[in-house]
C-alpha cells in the first residue's frame, strides 16, 4: 500500500483519511504531486514536473479560501455544494520523488486501485500530466469508459527522448488499455509537441478533436451534450485548457484558450446524467500564478464536479 501524507488542511476541511485499507467514502481526494520526469535536473521538462508538484496544495488552499461554506448558495450549481449522504473524504498526498517516475507510478496506481476497490471515485489532484497515466491503468477490468480530455494538447507523442510514460503521451498511453472505449478530446489549440504522425494516429483510433475554436462556435452546452451517454466517464482537465487571462499558471501559456465558465460548463455537462468513474486536474503550477486566481479557477472546477456528481447521486 502506498504512502500517504496528510494535507496541512483538507479539502473543505472534509475528514481526512489516509489508511485507503479502511476507506469509506463516496468520492475519495488524493493528491499525485509527482509523476514521470523526461529528464534529469536542469532540463525544462525536469522543471515542468517540479513547478506542478505544488498543484494538490495551491488547490486545497484556494478551496478553502473561497468555498468553505459550502452550506452557502454555490451559483454555478444553483444550490448548496453537496446533498445528503455524500461521503467525501480528503486521502492526502502520495509520497513520491520528483525524479522517480516508476515508483511514483507504482504508487498512484495502487492508491488509485485501492480507492476503487473501496467502492469510491477516486478525485486526482497533479502534479503534471504524466500522473494521469498510471491513475487510467488502475481501472483495469472495470470498462469500458468514455475518455473526456480537456487540454491544449493532445497528448499522443509515443516517446520523448526514449520515456513512453511522460506527459506528452498521456492519450497516446490511453489508447492501448482496453477498457478505454472511446476518446473525446477538447480544447485544443496552437502548437504542442504533436507532428502530423500523432495527429493522424489520433484519428485513426477513432479520438474525437473538438478544437477551443469549435467549442466557442458551438457553445460548451452543446459540445458536452455530444459526448455519447452509453458509458460511464473518466475526465481529466489539464489546467491550460483554460486561457491565460483566466489561469496563468501553467507552463506552456497559449492564447485563445477556454473561459472559466466554458471549461466548468463542459465538466459539468460531461459529468450530468453520466456515472461518473473518475476525475483528475493537472498542470496547475502554482509558482506562475497571479493573486491565487489560477488556484482558485482549478479549485472551483474541482468544485463542480463534485457538485455535479452530489446531483448525479454518489457512484
Amino acid at each position: 500500500m502506498p504512502r500517504l501524507t496528510p494535507p496541512q488542511r483538507s479539502l473543505l476541511d472534509i475528514p481526512v483519511a489516509t489508511d485507503l485499507r479502511s476507506l469509506a467514502a463516496d468520492i475519495a481526494v488524493i493528491g499525485a504531486p509527482h509523476g514521470t520526469p523526461y529528464a534529469a535536473s536542469g532540463d525544462v521538462a525536469y522543471d515542468v514536473a517540479t513547478d506542478s508538484a505544488a498543484g494538490p496544495a495551491a488547490i486545497r488552499d484556494a478551496a478553502n479560501q473561497t468555498s468553505s461554506n459550502i452550506d452557502h448558495w454555490d451559483f454555478d450549481l444553483d444550490g448548496p455544494l453537496l446533498g445528503p449522504g455524500l461521503r467525501l473524504v480528503d486521502c492526502g498526498d502520495i509520497a513520491g520523488a520528483p525524479g522517480d517516475g516508476p515508483g511514483n507510478r507504482a504508487a498512484i496506481e495502487a492508491a488509485v486501485r485501492a480507492v476503487l476497490a473501496a467502492g469510491a471515485m477516486p478525485l486526482l489532484l497533479g502534479g503534471d500530466d504524466s500522473v494521469p497515466i498510471p491513475y487510467l491503468r488502475a481501472f483495469e477490468g472495470r470498462g469500458p469508459f468514455t475518455l473526456v480530455q480537456i487540454d491544449a494538447h493532445i497528448d499522443w507523442r509515443d516517446s520523448i527522448g526514449g520515456e513512453r510514460d511522460g506527459y506528452s503521451s498521456t492519450m497516446r498511453r490511453a489508447s492501448e488499455l482496453p477498457w478505454i472505449g472511446r476518446i473525446v478530446q477538447i480544447g485544443m489549440r496552437g502548437v504542442g509537441s504533436a507532428r502530423a504522425a500523432e495527429v493522424e494516429a489520433a484519428r485513426a483510433w477513432g479520438a474525437r478533436i473538438v478544437t477551443a475554436e469549435a467549442v466557442r462556435r458551438s457553445g460548451a452546452e452543446a459540445v458536452a451534450a455530444a459526448i455519447p451517454t452509453d458509458l460511464p466517464v473518466l475526465i481529466t482537465v489539464d489546467c491550460d485548457a483554460f486561457d491565460p487571462s483566466v489561469c496563468p499558471a501553467v507552463n506552456a501559456p497559449t492564447p485563445g484558450g477556454l473561459l472559466f465558465h466554458e471549461v466548468a460548463a463542459l465538466v459539468r455537462g460531461a459529468a450530468r446524467g453520466r456515472r461518473v468513474a473518475g476525475f483528475s486536474i493537472v498542470e496547475l503550477a502554482p509558482r506562475h500564478d497571479v493573486n491565487g486566481i489560477s488556484a482558485a479557477a482549478a479549485a472551483r472546477l474541482v468544485l463542480n464536479l463534485i457538485g455535479t456528481v452530489a446531483r448525479n447521486g454518489a457512484g
